[in-house]
């Protein structure tokens, strides 16, 4: 749709920063199933005009103030990227800086990881099955997320179910991977989790390191780099669902020290560094949050006379 003045005594950029977040568009929006604006709804909408050298000193101001926004945000932005890169850089540094050689880990390996499906049998939960609570948590792909477990919608399934299955039951200290639908985001089953009982779904696979040899803590780290990531992007498969099946996987490696305490030294390292960044992550996320409330804001005096 073209908005286009009829008289002269409108500015057009005044009259766009007036749509732009002054106008209630959302109250000319017609329509549930599908939205829209016409005309006619926006009819009913009274533009303020100001006196043309009004309009024009509205719209310098504005442009001027949005210029410096524009600047702000960007910054911010660069600064949340940053943010998000300090995992990685800091990954490199403490496996460059561990001190011993690095060993190139194969999945594939049964003696340094165990790979557990699920069960897919006859016996695999129907939707009738599930309550909200339970005996065992029957994992779901909300709950498995990019950098951990995420427990705000859960569903159970009973004793009884949980002792017909056979395999994809979760013990301690495993690592759950993502492998169907959304893939590569993993969990860590670690004592700070609080649930005896858990099993994954059938988009979903444990690892079970030999913690003689590949520390949980380590296999889960790395699984979030994006060393990893790339792994999956080249071994994945099918475009309206992607999968990532046990045969493919079992081409991944890891870079990793071969004693589990240099490990746990790059695990400690590792977890500074996030809380670090997920501290700047919140901060310049809470920037740009405030920076599109002042644009809003300043639309708002702009069109109600309290712009100076």
């Amino acid at each position: 749709m073209v908005i286009q003045p009829k008289s002269s005594n409108i500015d057009l950029r005044f009259l766009e920063y007036f749509f732009r977040g002054a106008a209630d568009i959302e109250g000319a929006t017609t329509g549930a199933a599908q939205p829209q604006i016409t005309q006619t709804s926006l009819k009913p909408i009274a533009v303020p005009l100001p006196l043309m050298d009004e309009q024009k000193r509205i719209v310098a101001v504005l442009d001027q103030a949005f210029a410096a926004l524009d600047r702000a945000r960007a910054h911010a932005e660069a600064n949340l990227a940053d943010a998000g890169e300090l995992f990685e850089n800091s990954l490199t540094a403490a496996l460059e800086s561990s001190g011993t050689d690095l060993e190139l880990g194969r999945f594939d390996d049964p003696n340094l990881i165990s790979i557990v499906d699920g069960d897919r049998g006859r016996n695999y939960p129907k939707k009738s099955d599930f309550q909200p609570e339970g005996h065992c948590l029957f994992l779901n792909t909300k709950n498995v997320r990019p950098n951990g477990f995420e427990f705000s919608e859960m569903m159970f399934i009973s004793k009884e179910k949980d002792a017909a299955l056979g395999k994809g039951k979760l013990q301690k200290r495993d690592v759950i991977l993502t492998t169907r639908g959304t893939v590569g985001n993993v969990g860590f089953f670690g004592d700070n989790i609080p649930f005896e009982c858990m099993r994954i779904n059938s988009g979903m696979l444990i690892l079970r390191p030999n913690e003689k040899r590949l520390r949980s803590e380590y296999l889960f780290t790395l699984l979030r780099s994006k060393a990893f990531k790339s792994q999956i992007y080249h071994h994945v498969s099918g475009a309206a669902q992607p999968q990532l099946p046990i045969r493919s996987l079992k081409q991944f490696t890891l870079p990793m020290p071969e004693s589990t305490e240099q490990q746990m030294k790059v695990v400690s390292a590792l977890l500074k560094v996030e809380r670090r960044s997920s501290a700047l992550k919140e901060s310049y996320a809470t920037k740009l949050a405030d920076i599109a409330d002042l644009r809003q804001s300043l639309l708002q005096k702009a069109f109600s006379g309290q712009l100076t």
